[in-house]
């Protein structure tokens, strides 16, 4: 329902030793060796050296061993003396200080293994206990989301038994046999929370849905889905400043400055990008400097993919020529796809501007996930003139997210616009009239970042990065040779591509062929096997779809629903886990019947 595990993703558990990380570790671990999508585990146990809270680590490292699991002890500690125990005015209660250093520690060795995702083993009650402490304590309606998006890091929080009840875990841990601790947390039952938890349980005496209607109330308030500051990941990582940087950059950015806040802030946070090439044309004319690979799509204007049609707005079509973007009436995005041969009615994209605060939106261009979206447009996140703006899709709620401003150095207060991918190159492109005449633009060519890095503020000066955030003088970014040398390659090989024609698919049969019509499959039978495959495919994202609809209905669902919908659930995972092998087989056997024709025909 919340998309916690993705392909690829490096995942590191934190185990404490207790039944909610050991059901975690075991869920995750057995995910990984026998469902799609893959993903690798890693566990790590922090031992608090000055708390009398003892595990068995042999314990741990032989379950962990027996699920195929690498497992990580840290020993580490915090001021023990009395007066940081106890929770006083000036001091945080040792609760605080204890979680404190075991997140700090999860987020060092994630670093260092190249993890992704950090999964914690709250579960649902845990999360329900949260909310009421706010809400009782701190006067705010808010908890521990179900997913913790860093917003400057590629690093996430999740906690995947966030719709398990605490009874379930507690009776599938007996049932495993879980070893429990050899010495309880000393401040265990000496907190607020266990006092909440007392409430909740009264709270479920008087109405036995009380559990899904703060549940409910959580998802209608967005509170489990959240992006967290590059802030709170400084406060809790330990980062090595010096002293004497830090000061002379608190002290820039107190100044008083002609430049909104907003642009301050997104200047100190400018992302570390090397920039190619840059070319100045005249604005009728800057599309010429977009050399893209026929993987990328192409764009011109309407009438160029629909002659019959006088529009010059400017158009996205992908790479399948299935599917085109266009922005019309300055405040939405539409959509056509090619279905059966005739292109659909124009449709808005949902989500792009419900809240409409954007103004004049134009140049889309989406990502072949058909996921990642971009835009230029004016509005209240703007800092001057058109922005670009990024949002994703998302396949749960079935809308865009809120976008959000992509930051410089591709945003500045004069008009940026068109921010293309091409990922086949690995080239990226957008144009901007930054210290341009009215007439001509300045077309920019860089290396897309693999993830968000934005500059040291203790190697650079805040001056420095005012002119990176500017893109002053583009040489300033090349700061590796070699990395340079091979995009420019990139470069010059584009611009030598013929023109980009159109394709019905593309279907790889080899390293040297691909197939893009039906009338290309030469193996008898290989027609009607592709479509065939189409076929499955399509069942297969309509069983998708009937899952997201079913994992979000799950926590809405009384007792006698929920119990319909699990059985639902597992019988479409099964059969998309089959579905999935089965069209790899097709695939292959579409891919090898060719091969073997071709082999004989030579």
């Amino acid at each position: 329902m919340y998309q916690l595990i993705d392909e690829d993703d490096k995942i590191l558990v934190g185990l404490s030793g207790g039944k909610d990380s050991l059901c975690l570790l075991e869920f995750l671990a057995r995910r990984s060796k026998v469902h799609v999508p893959h993903f690798t585990v890693h566990a790590l146990h922090v031992r608090m050296e000055n708390i009398q809270y003892e595990t068995d680590t042999t314990y741990l490292q032989s379950f962990c061993d027996n699920l195929g699991v690498p497992l990580h002890i840290v020993t580490t500690g915090f001021n023990s003396q009395p007066s940081t125990l106890q929770s006083t005015p000036k001091r945080k209660p040792a609760c605080f200080l204890c979680s404190w250093q075991r997140r700090k520690q999860l987020f060092n060795l994630a670093q260092e293994l190249g993890c992704n995702k950090i999964a914690l083993g709250h579960h649902q009650d845990d999360i329900i206990h949260t909310a009421l402490m706010n809400l009782t304590f701190q006067g705010q309606f808010s908890t521990m989301p179900a997913c913790l998006e860093m917003d400057k890091m590629p690093l996430t929080i999740i906690r995947p038994l966030c719709l398990c009840e605490e009874a379930d875990i507690k009776e599938y841990a007996e049932q495993q046999h879980y070893e429990k601790q050899l010495k309880q947390c000393p401040y265990e039952h000496d907190t607020q929370r266990t006092m909440v938890q007392e409430l909740f349980d009264r709270m479920q005496q008087m109405n036995k849905e009380a559990r899904y209607s703060i549940w409910n109330a959580l998802e209608k308030s967005q509170k489990l889905i959240q992006r967290a500051s590059l802030l709170l990941l400084l406060l809790l990582v330990s980062v090595a400043v010096p002293a004497q940087r830090k000061k002379q950059v608190r002290q820039k950015i107190e100044q008083p400055s002609a430049h909104s806040e907003r642009l301050q802030r997104m200047t100190m946070s400018t992302q570390h990008i090397m920039f190619i090439d840059s070319v100045v044309l005249r604005k009728e004319e800057f599309l010429k400097a977009y050399h893209l690979s026929s993987e990328a799509g192409r764009i011109a204007p309407y009438s160029t993919f629909f002659p019959q049609k006088e529009s010059q707005t400017m158009t996205y079509m992908n790479a399948l020529n299935n599917r085109c973007l266009y922005a019309e009436n300055d405040s939405c995005i539409y959509s056509q796809e090619l279905l059966q041969q005739q292109w659909s009615v124009p449709d808005t994209l949902a989500g792009i501007n419900t809240d409409r605060l954007l103004r004049h939106i134009c140049y889309p261009f989406i990502m072949p996930d058909g996921m990642t979206l971009y835009f230029a447009a004016e509005g209240e996140e703007s800092i001057g003139g058109y922005d670009l703006f990024m949002t994703t899709y998302d396949a749960t709620e079935g809308h865009f997210l809120k976008p959000e401003n992509i930051g410089m150095p591709f945003n500045s207060t004069a008009n940026d616009y068109l921010y293309v991918i091409d990922e086949y190159n690995h080239l990226g492109f957008f144009a901007s009239d930054r210290n341009q005449p009215d007439s001509m633009v300045c077309v920019y060519t860089f290396i897309p970042a693999e993830k968000y890095q934005p500059y040291d503020a203790t190697k650079y000066t805040p001056e420095q990065i005012m002119a990176f955030a500017q893109i002053a003088d583009i040489k300033m970014t090349q700061d590796d040779q070699q990395q340079y040398n091979a995009a420019q390659k990139r470069l010059r090989q584009a611009k030598k591509q013929p023109a980009q024609k159109s394709y019905e698919f593309s279907f790889v049969v080899n390293d040297q062929l691909t197939y893009h019509y039906l009338k290309d499959f030469k193996a008898a039978g290989n027609q009607k096997r592709y479509q065939q495959l189409i076929q499955s495919q399509q069942r297969y994202d309509k069983i998708v779809q009937a899952l997201d609809k079913a994992r979000m209905y799950f926590p809405k669902a009384t007792a006698n629903e929920r119990q319909a919908l699990s059985r639902e659930i597992l019988d479409n995972e099964k059969l998309q886990y089959e579905l999935h092998l089965s069209i790899r087989q097709q695939e292959k056997n579409i891919r090898n019947a060719e091969i073997i024709y071709l082999t004989r025909n030579k």
